[in-house]
C-alpha cells in the first residue's frame, strides 16, 4: 500500500487521534510549529519535559523521537516528537520509524519547514495524513 498524503485541519476538540508525530528541534531545545501551540497552550510543559533530557537522553530523543504522554499536553492518547530535520536527512529511517507504528493511519505534522514528499518513495507502508491546527 502506497502513502496517501492527504491534509487534515483539526480544532481543540479533534484531540482523540493517534498516531501522531510532530517535530521538534531537539538539538536546539526549541518548539517548531505544530510542537509550538501544543506548548503555548499547555503552559510551557512541553518544552519542561524535553529540558529534563540531557546527554545520553538528548541524543536518543534527536535519533529515535520521544513518545509523549504527560497529561493535560493536548491529544488525548499522546503523540510522538521527532526532529524532522534529523528523520528528514534520511528519509527511509523515518518511513522505518512511522511503519513500526504498525498502523494503517499515521498523521504527521504539515510542516512549513520540512518537505515530507520524500517519504512517498522511502517506503512508508501506510496513509498518512498531514495534520493542521
Amino acid at each position: 500500500m502506497s502513502p496517501d498524503f492527504r491534509v487534515t485541519k483539526i480544532t481543540y476538540r479533534d484531540l482523540d487521534i493517534f498516531p501522531v508525530i510532530v517535530d521538534y528541534d531537539m538539538e536546539e531545545g526549541k518548539c517548531r510549529g505544530m510542537s509550538a501551540r501544543i506548548d503555548l497552550f499547555s503552559y510551557g510543559a512541553l518544552t519542561a519535559e524535553i529540558e529534563k533530557l540531557k546527554g545520553e537522553g538528548r541524543r536518543f530523543a534527536i535519533e529515535e523521537g520521544v513518545m509523549i504522554r504527560k497529561k493535560g499536553l493536548i491529544f488525548t492518547s499522546g503523540f510522538f516528537l521527532f526532529d524532522f530535520n534529523y528523520f528528514m536527512q534520511d528519509s527511509e529511517k523515518f518511513a522505518e520509524k512511522i511503519n513500526s507504528l504498525n498502523m494503517p493511519l499515521v498523521y504527521i505534522e504539515n510542516s512549513d519547514r520540512f518537505d515530507l514528499t520524500p517519504l512517498i518513495g522511502a517506503g512508508v507502508k501506510c496513509r498518512i495524513e498531514l495534520l493542521e491546527f
